[in-house]
């Protein structure tokens, strides 16, 4: 039997794993798994989406990102759980640790915090490398982090591939943490507008499905 206080606890397990996942620069909405790459100095975007979980919670989330220096992105989220109101909120800062290549690979890492209500801070930490190749696409890969409790950690990782094909990018990839089954998801980006993205995933973990439905505005 799960308990109030557990239930609690894993919706603000997905919460804060969605925010640290989802929080993507140049990959961007609908991955999940971030890439090592940023944003331009002085551009930033602010993506908004709906999910409905494979657990069957559906939430809203909204995250701006800006770049105020070279190979460094700023950015924040916040998640709300419609059917409780539980919200989480977090802060990161993205790092380009290598130079971004046409055709090779290169280095980045991601350092934040999200907090849930009723819940102390929790801080995360992720890995990213990402390799582009100007026929078969990009492929990314993460491995991290996250604080579950002042004395528990548990490891996170993910593996996406994307490409264009004309004015549309279609994904793969597979994610999950540590003591979880994986979740794997399949979606499609396309610009409805100069700088306006439409995109959608859907996904399947532990037998359940996962959608989201979402917008990313760039300026």
């Amino acid at each position: 039997m799960i308990t109030i206080s557990q239930t609690h606890t894993r919706k603000a397990l997905f919460l804060l794993l969605g925010l640290g996942f989802v929080l993507s620069v140049q990959a961007g909405r609908p991955l999940t798994v971030d890439d090592a790459n940023v944003n331009d100095v002085g551009e930033g975007h602010v993506e908004g989406w709906w999910t409905r979980a494979p657990n069957g919670l559906r939430s809203w989330t909204v995250a701006p990102a800006y770049a105020p220096i070279q190979n460094v992105e700023l950015s924040a989220g916040l998640a709300r759980e419609q059917k409780t109101g539980l919200e989480t909120q977090n802060i990161q800062a993205k790092f380009r640790l290598t130079p971004s290549q046409d055709n090779g690979c290169n280095v980045g890492a991601v350092l934040g915090a999200a907090r849930t209500m009723g819940e102390a801070s929790k801080g995360y930490v992720n890995a990213l490398f990402t390799c582009n190749h100007a026929k078969l696409g990009s492929l990314h890969t993460n491995l991290g982090l996250v604080d579950v409790s002042s004395s528990q950690r548990i490891g996170t990782w993910g593996l996406a591939w994307e490409r264009a094909y004309g004015d549309i990018t279609a994904h793969v990839e597979l994610y999950g943490q540590q003591h979880d089954k994986p979740t794997w998801a399949t979606g499609l980006r396309t610009n409805i507008l100069p700088k306006l993205q439409l995109d959608g995933s859907v996904g399947r973990q532990a037998g359940q499905n996962l959608v989201t439905i979402g917008t990313k505005w760039m300026f």
